[in-house]
């Protein structure tokens, strides 16, 4: 019961601060936002008992990813011209459009059950040994860790090569702003 209440409160917390990220006019409090709202996917990592992904989401997300939010919204020039509608509004909502319909049309015709007790059949977790509170406090880490190093080594790599071309295309437009302020 416990746990229920606590998940309806992270997840009204993580709505609400992903609402507030998209409807602020403040790019700076979109960055605040957004952090907030990475700590509450952390917490929601920690109450499926992914202690794993969600320290990793404490580190990356909230502590580097943050960080180059932070030097983003510094390389921005004009902070009231950055946040005026675009010309990319109806487009954008056409893709949302498609996109939740997608979304929708796979989540109902998608066969839970089955994927459920396949991931259930082979992972570590013996129900017997989880039966007072399941979902609580299961040592997944070695499990996880397994994964990333096995079965999804390329997307962990592949990961890891956009977080490098963002940081690489962060210094670059650095770079530029610097030459161009100098001269």
């Amino acid at each position: 019961m416990l746990i229920d209440v606590i998940f309806y409160f992270i997840s009204i917390l993580l709505i609400s601060t992903s609402l507030l990220i998209l409807f602020s006019k403040n790019v700076y409090r979109s960055a605040v936002f957004l952090a907030f709202s990475m700590l509450c996917f952390a917490a929601m990592y920690f109450l499926l008992s992914a202690e794993f992904i969600g320290v990793i989401q404490i580190l990356v997300y909230v502590g580097a990813v943050s960080v180059l939010i932070a030097l983003s919204v510094m390389l921005v020039k004009d902070v009231e011209k950055s946040t005026e509608n675009s010309n990319f509004l109806y487009p954008s909502a056409i893709v949302l459009l498609v996109s939740m319909i997608l979304i929708s049309f796979f989540i109902f015709n998608f066969k839970w059950d089955e994927f459920s007790n396949k991931i259930l059949d082979n992972s570590n977790c013996l129900l017997s040994r989880c039966e007072p509170d399941p979902g609580i406090l299961i040592e997944s880490t070695n499990w996880l860790g397994k994964l990333i190093t096995a079965d999804f080594m390329i997307a962990f790599q592949l990961a890891g090569l956009i977080l490098l071309a963002s940081l690489i295309g962060a210094l670059a437009l650095l770079r530029v702003r610097i030459d161009n302020d100098s001269r």
